[in-house]
């Protein structure tokens, strides 16, 4: 049966191949693009506290993480749109049976509700992470890259806020596990795009390959390489953990839990400017000084959601910084990846280590939460955004250089 695809297949350079393909690798580890609404709910009615809540989202996030590393060796060695079927397929089921399963071992003895979860979630993780990890490959063979992460965060900031914003009535309407509903909702609407998509071959080289018509533009030193990888996983570290407790800080903050998720949704929006950046700027006029002013928006942020008496206008006013930076630093630097090495191996490596990242931020910040106070996960974060762009500001500038020289020989004569 999954052979008979419709014949109908979009062309690998319209628009719509890159929302399609970015919806479907977003859907893969759909819960961070709401993740304040998955902690909030774990660490409320399904009974968990804080750290267990965050301990288990940064479990799912461990399942991604190897479900991603797996995917590195077979997206060369598999036909991709049937793999990514079955593994979404299995997401779906995974997601819509965590309700049972958390039902299940809260009335079990000898098994608590956050043992079992645990385990479940890093099953949910791994194949989410299979499916991201594939994903990541097929972006990176599109005919722009830039264009092609911009797309998916540009999704996943949309999704974020329109679930963090319609979230408590959901919940209202159905119980506390709504969130899993959602989840389990955007992966059938994936697997209802995937037939839509072009045959993209993951087993040659890009050189062997007309569709994406680039080459490499820079050479693929392992240095350089290694040092983009670390200011990924850096950079989303300090992100995922305020990600994952924004909510709780905004509660902690005597801010009612509606006004939180409306001020989470609504600011949210900003991520779509900040991903629009990439889509439309591309990489004219270089990507080193956007994410400059990207990481000193989110270190700033850091700081002001520190503050011993956050109001609600600097709890907005901080969200908003990190909210339109994050998705375009993000997406700058996955393009600089897929830059480097054209084949799509690097992009499927960067999606393992963006899960490392997403993954650590909100287990490293449930350690350093004391009495509910946030500062010194805060300062923390702030500290790991700074390392972050040491990280990164020598291969980006290396990219930025070699544009340079380049440039005169692809001017028309």
């Amino acid at each position: 049966m999954l052979k008979h695809f419709i014949s109908n297949k979009l062309p690998a350079g319209h628009p719509l191949t890159y929302l399609f393909l970015a919806f479907i690798t977003m859907a893969g580890l759909s819960y961070i693009n709401f993740m304040p609404g998955l902690v909030n709910a774990l660490a409320g009615n399904i009974g968990l506290n804080e750290a267990e809540a965050g301990q288990i989202v940064a479990l799912n996030g461990y399942g991604g993480l190897i479900g991603s590393t797996i995917a590195i060796f077979l997206v060369r060695r598999i036909q991709w749109q049937p793999a990514m079927f079955l593994f979404l397929v299995l997401l779906a089921a995974i997601d819509l049976s965590t309700v049972w399963v958390s039902k299940l071992s809260a009335s079990t003895s000898g098994v608590s509700n956050y043992t079992l979860m645990l385990g479940w979630r890093f099953l949910a993780g791994t194949f989410g992470g299979l499916s991201l990890g594939i994903g990541f490959a097929v972006l990176a063979r599109l005919n722009n890259p830039d264009r092609a992460f911009g797309t998916l965060l540009f999704i996943q900031f949309s999704i974020g806020s329109i679930v963090m914003y319609f979230l408590p009535e959901l919940e209202a309407q159905l119980n506390a596990y709504a969130v899993f509903y959602v989840m389990a909702a955007f992966v059938v609407l994936s697997l209802a795009f995937l037939p839509f998509l072009p045959a993209l071959s993951l087993k040659h080289s890009t050189s062997n390959q007309p569709i994406s018509g680039r080459t490499a533009s820079v050479p693929s030193t392992s240095h350089n390489a290694l040092l983009l990888m670390l200011a990924i996983i850096t950079y989303q570290i300090a992100a995922s953990a305020i990600w994952a407790y924004v909510g709780l800080i905004g509660l902690g903050a005597n801010i009612s839990n509606d006004d939180v998720s409306v001020y989470i949704a609504t600011t949210g929006l900003l991520g779509l400017l900040g991903a629009m950046l990439p889509v439309i700027n591309g990489n004219r006029y270089g990507r080193l000084y956007w994410i400059i002013a990207g990481v000193a928006m989110s270190v700033t942020s850091a700081i002001i959601l520190s503050a011993s008496q956050l109001t609600p206008l600097f709890y907005v006013i901080a969200m908003s910084l990190l909210f339109f930076s994050w998705p375009a630093i993000q997406s700058y630097l996955l393009a600089a990846a897929a830059e480097q090495d054209p084949s799509g191996k690097l992009s499927t490596i960067a999606a393992v280590v963006s899960s490392i990242g997403l993954a650590s931020g909100p287990l490293i910040a449930s350690g350093l939460l004391s009495e509910k106070s946030f500062s010194l996960m805060l300062y923390v974060c702030a500290a790991i955004f700074v390392l972050s762009f040491i990280l990164l500001r020598k291969p980006v500038q290396t990219q930025e250089k070699e544009h340079s020289m380049r440039q005169p020989a692809q001017s028309p004569s």
